[in-house]
């Protein structure tokens, strides 16, 4: 029988732009961090009790001190728009930060299965990511590893249509996505923080105050 080539296509649910940031953006970001964490201001921007997350902490950022981050998720949530939206997009005018935040997690911690509600995309990027997150579990090392890592749900898990997308952090790993996508991230068990900075963000529309 002749051999046919095929391609999968997935013209149906949500969709997720994944990318690995420059080794000085990730320095950069857990520069902030470790400032916040030394600053007089420290709990006035632990913004974890609006947050669902059980974690230990989570500082507010404002992305005007980082200005080249902001640059950043505007050229990657433009693509991820572009890719999803036919036509052109040069009305496309900046990116609208409703509100970021750097999470701090250890052992045990976690967080529960959610959505973010402003803005029409969320993000995680990975700052720092323990030893005890790997491939395997260190628990139940038989059962596929789950310890630690992201797990993106979306309706049910069919026939050629899995329900979700489960990732292992690693440090750099960045992930925009949209903000009505539910996730979760398990706990994990041993020594070490998983920290990583997340954003609610939209799309400005030039000339009108329409946002995508």
């Amino acid at each position: 029988m002749e051999h046919i080539e095929a391609e999968v296509l997935s013209p149906f649910g949500p969709r997720i732009l994944k990318t690995t940031v420059p080794s000085e953006t990730l320095a950069l970001l857990n520069s902030f961090c470790d400032f916040l964490l030394k600053s007089d201001q420290r709990e006035e921007q632990d913004i974890a009790k609006d947050l669902v997350g059980h974690v230990q902490e989570e500082l507010s950022h404002d992305l005007e001190h980082t200005p080249d981050i902001g640059n950043m998720l505007f050229s990657l949530t433009k693509g991820l728009y572009e890719h999803c939206v036919p036509g052109p997009s040069e009305d496309i005018e900046k990116l609208v930060v409703h509100k970021s935040w750097f999470v701090r997690a250890f052992e045990n911690d976690y967080n529960p299965t959610h959505m973010h509600t402003s803005g029409s995309y969320s993000c995680v990027l990975y700052l720092k990511v323990p030893e005890t997150i790997s491939d395997t579990n260190s628990k139940y090392v038989d059962k596929q590893a789950t310890e630690g890592y992201l797990d993106f749900v979306y309706g049910t898990s069919l026939v050629c249509c899995p329900g979700n997308l489960c990732v292992q952090p690693k440090a750099g790993d960045l992930y925009v996505f949209p903000a009505y996508l539910f996730h979760t991230a398990y706990p994990f068990y041993g020594e070490g923080e998983r920290r990583s900075f997340s954003a609610n963000m939209s799309l400005a529309v030039r000339d009108s105050e329409k946002e995508v």
